[in-house]
């Protein structure tokens, strides 16, 4: 009799064991970081076995921890379930995602996806007075103004990026390079550091002789202000590098369209690039914001 006692005890706890397991669902959440078209997802769902994701754009994964790409901007609902032996719990999360003009890694090849409307060139002629800078090539979206150069590496170390932010020409300085510049932005980095340094001047509103030297720094060198790509190689010591700017770190006040110039010096601090007009008076580069 203690026998079948003990027998039905264990059947007993056999399947009240099985029953509390089945009971308990996993919970199911995520985090992600967004790297420029990538997003890197981070399971930090509890008591899971298996997992399947729905990013929303009609692409599914059974990664634990996922990395996916986004080819278009927009809202999207992903979807994250969990389960386990005791059955699936679901957890979403909505991404606003707005996806990049351009990819700063060196490929330069999304460059020639851009329209013509939102896109600014300007190259080098032959009769320039500098010739350091090759290319220039603008254009922006809502967060960043990117910009593509050709350039010879060999005599350039500082980068000047001049910006009419208010397309204004009777405020802002008006300097040497170029055919009333009154530019309200001075950008200034090192090639040899990817413009990492970069920091950001304002030209005051208020200095009424816009000739005057009269800078004032906004935003120190080293406030990741300019991404820039790793240079490479043409031929010789001509390079391509792409880069972008952080606008919001600018200023928050932009006009439709700005005026976008580039001037490069020497290590000893000589002239060596200019575009728009490679040191022979030109207006600034017109650049569409919207």
């Amino acid at each position: 009799m203690k026998k079948h006692i003990k027998l039905i005890f264990g059947v007993v706890m056999v399947i009240l064991l099985f029953s509390c397991k089945s009971t308990v669902l996993p919970i199911a959440t995520f985090t992600y970081v967004i790297h420029q078209d990538t997003i890197v997802f981070t399971n930090t769902t509890t008591g899971a076995t298996s997992y399947s994701w729905d990013f929303g754009d009609k692409i599914t994964s059974t990664d634990k921890d996922p990395v996916h790409i986004y080819t278009a901007s927009g809202n999207y609902t992903v979807t994250l379930t969990a389960t386990n032996e005791g059955g699936s719990k679901t957890y979403y999360e909505v991404i606003n995602f707005t996806k990049s003009l351009i990819n700063i890694d060196g490929s330069f090849g999304d460059w020639s996806e851009i329209s013509s409307d939102k896109l600014s060139i300007s190259t080098v002629s032959d009769t320039a007075t500098f010739k350091a800078l090759k290319t220039l090539k603008v254009c922006a979206d809502d967060n960043f103004i990117y910009f593509y150069m050709k350039l010879d590496s060999a005599k350039v170390a500082p980068i000047d990026i001049y910006i009419n932010s208010d397309n204004v020409s009777t405020t802002g300085s008006n300097s040497w390079l170029w055919n009333t510049s009154a530019a309200d932005y001075l950008l200034e980095g090192f090639l040899n550091v990817k413009m990492a340094d970069a920091a950001v001047y304002n030209f005051p509103a208020s200095q009424t002789d816009q000739t005057a030297w009269a800078w004032v720094s906004t935003v120190p060198g080293g406030s990741g202000v300019v991404t820039m790509s790793t240079p490479k190689t043409v031929s010789g010591t001509i390079v391509e590098v792409e880069g972008k700017i952080i606008r919001e770190l600018v200023t928050s006040q932009w006009a439709d369209t700005i005026g976008f110039g580039i001037f490069t010096s020497s290590s000893s601090w000589d002239a060596t690039g200019c575009l728009p007009g490679g040191g022979n008076k030109a207006n600034l580069l017109q650049v569409k914001l919207k």
